[in-house]
């Protein structure tokens, strides 16, 4: 185990010396209810959104925004795709938190092989946030 962890380390190095992108700046979740979101999210985060609109609403959390915005033509609600994982730090008890009101696990918690703890949590609008712990 150690030694694919430190092969994944180097990876990890080797991808960052050339890497052009940088971290998530802007994650979108898309909702049929913008409102019930907002507050939601705003209960879940402990955050007013810094930005309102009639369809988005914008949260400023560390190092990245995230944007709630309206469900439409281009965009559903739904697990598929990509899951940005947020940092906690401790994920079992926001997992628990979180799903005393409306939210599920969807996949884990579960320890990865690099120690991290990871959860994927379904919102009650249908979109996945990705949970992560660090390791210890």
């Amino acid at each position: 185990m150690a030694d694919v962890c430190a092969k994944l380390y180097i990876m990890d190095q080797a991808d960052r010396e050339g890497a052009e992108i940088g971290a998530p700046g802007n994650v979108f979740y898309f909702v049929a209810d913008l409102a019930a979101a907002t507050r939601w999210y705003s209960a879940r985060l402990r955050l007013e959104p810094v930005t309102r609109a009639p369809q988005l609403v914008m949260f400023d959390l560390p190092g990245a925004r995230l944007t709630l915005h309206e469900a439409d033509e281009f965009n559903q609600p739904g697990p598929s795709g990509t899951v940005p994982y947020w940092t906690v730090s401790d994920v079992d008890a926001t997992v628990a938190q979180w799903s005393e009101h409306g939210a599920s696990a969807h996949r884990g918690p579960k320890t990865i092989m690099t120690g991290e703890r990871l959860c994927q949590v379904l919102d009650p609008f249908g979109n996945l946030f990705g949970l992560r712990q660090p390791p210890a």
